[in-house]
């Protein structure tokens, strides 16, 4: 009983940064707006690619030094970046319209 107890915990404490971690996606992608406005200023396509790679560069670094595997988050961050710019589209009016 005490053992299923402790799961129980350790579980509620995976929902509870679950749902830290959706917030903040939710944060980051917020943001591209700011980025799209910022793009069109200085007349920057939506999908920089140097941008891109610059990214995948400090996560993997970041991953490593805490001891992840660095593919698996470069990973999750290539469906960040891609999040990031379906939503600058969207923004811009070149959304994926049926």
């Amino acid at each position: 009983m005490i053992i299923m107890k402790k799961l129980a915990d350790v579980r509620a404490k995976i929902e509870t940064i679950d749902h830290e971690i959706i917030r903040l996606i939710a944060k980051r992608t917020e943001l591209a707006k700011d980025v799209l406005e910022a793009k069109k200023i200085v007349n920057m396509p939506i999908n920089d690619e140097d941008r891109n790679q610059k990214v995948m560069e400090r996560v993997a670094n970041i991953s490593t030094e805490c001891g992840l595997d660095a593919g698996e988050v470069k990973n999750i961050f290539k469906i960040l970046i891609k999040m990031s710019i379906e939503r600058q589209h969207e923004l811009s009016g070149e959304g994926n319209l049926p």
